[in-house]
């Protein structure tokens, strides 16, 4: 319910913002034609990074913030981000400073980030760069922070203003991996070697409790490992693969395979992953961590499964970033932006002529009037067809 709000706020309250912007720009822009041609000679000593949504493609822009550090390596480098991704950013390691505000309720969230933009402001940074590709609220933030030099998308189905300096056309043909260092091409000068994603820090204590969760489970030690996630975030719910499907493929692979499934969620997702658990006989072979992880534990949890089945969501592009197989279900949005890249990855997705229907001009919401039958027609009998293709079921447990 608070992204709804937030959508609405973004979509209206925001045209009426940017408007306001366009407008001051305009009128002052002259004034300050001369300076801003003497922004691109100005030392960069510090910047920040806005990217306040979706987990998921927060682990795909981490290429894009290696990219920066490593052309940087003595600037200042931080984040304004929500609370709940903060240990995203910590994994990763690149940032000297990570400024959080929660999303518990909207007009607090709202109040916090006015409280942060002043901290900004107060900084002082030479460059900010914002991730995000349709939010007009961060292109807002970002023109706030009065940062000299502002980078972020142009994108034709979204329109905000002139908040940035700089724009990058955002393509829908471009993986999104490969967009987020597009962003970065004109300033950092090594973002072209960056092939592969960089790696997540786990600390001590965080490996310790999910290799204490695995060993309260008995599993044995020479027997597969799957990992099964059945959510969605809610920034859109319709890109769940049905879970009557979900069903028939765990039963499949504990009674040909004897394989262990690690059903794993948010707290929120956990009525949800119950009733799916629930339809499943074989329950010496189920485990369901919903709600017992956090991001570090569940990333140091994926590290240790020989395959990940999931709906297009945040785990997907995590268990993607430390080398894990993966399948994934794709309809309502396209696998050309947001699939997993390489040869150790199955992407199921069946083209039809209304997929994909969450598009990013109209914020990833969309009622489905075909019984959401781009995810359907995906049978869970081809899916596991696929997987004994691959080879994945004859493999055993990573250590």
């Amino acid at each position: 319910m608070r992204l709804i709000y937030l959508r609405w706020i973004d979509k209206y309250v925001g045209v009426s913002l940017c408007c306001f912007i366009l407008i001051k720009e305009r009128i002052f822009g002259l004034l300050r034609y001369f300076s801003r041609r003497r922004l691109h000679e100005r030392p960069i000593k510090k910047i920040i990074i806005i990217k306040f949504w979706g987990f998921g493609s927060i682990v795909l822009a981490s290429g894009a913030f290696q990219a920066l550090r490593y052309s940087f390596p003595n600037t200042y480098l931080c984040v304004f981000t929500l609370t709940q991704n903060k240990p995203v950013y910590e994994m990763l390691g690149f940032f000297d400073e990570i400024i959080d505000v929660d999303l518990k309720s909207v007009p607090l969230f709202l109040f916090k980030v006015l409280k942060s933009l002043r901290k900004i402001r107060k900084s002082g940074f030479d460059l900010a760069l914002d991730f995000e590709f349709t939010s007009r609220f961060t292109a807002i933030v970002t023109y706030l922070s009065n940062t000299p030099r502002r980078f972020g998308f142009k994108y034709q189905g979204v329109w905000r203003g002139e908040c940035y300096t700089d724009e990058v056309e955002f393509r829908e043909d471009r993986k999104l991996r490969s967009s987020f260092l597009n962003l970065t091409k004109t300033i950092a000068k090594h973002f072209l070697i960056l092939a592969t994603p960089p790696s997540l820090h786990v600390g001590l204590k965080d490996r310790e409790y999910a290799d204490t969760l695995l060993a309260q489970e008995h599993i044995p030690l020479n027997r597969l490992l799957i990992g099964m996630n059945v959510n969605a975030s809610e920034l859109s719910l319709l890109r769940r693969w049905p879970k009557e499907y979900f069903v028939v493929l765990t039963k499949e692979l504990i009674r040909k395979y004897s394989a262990h499934i690690i059903f794993i969620g948010d707290k929120k997702d956990y009525e949800y992953v119950g009733e799916v658990v629930e339809e499943i006989p074989f329950k010496e072979n189920i485990h369901n961590f919903t709600g017992k992880t956090f991001l570090p534990q569940l990333a140091h949890l994926l590290g240790k499964m020989n395959l990940l089945i999931s709906n297009d969501s945040g785990p997907l592009h995590l268990a993607v970033s430390i080398g894990v197989p993966t399948v994934s279900f794709f309809g309502p949005e396209t696998p050309l932006i947001y699939g997993p890249e390489g040869a150790a990855h199955i992407i199921f997705y069946k083209k039809l002529d209304c997929s994909p229907c969450i598009r990013i001009r109209n914020y990833k919401y969309f009622h489905c009037i075909n019984n959401h039958r781009c995810l359907r027609e995906i049978k869970p009998e081809e899916v596991i067809s696929e997987i004994e293709r691959m080879g994945y079921l004859t493999k055993q447990l990573v250590h």
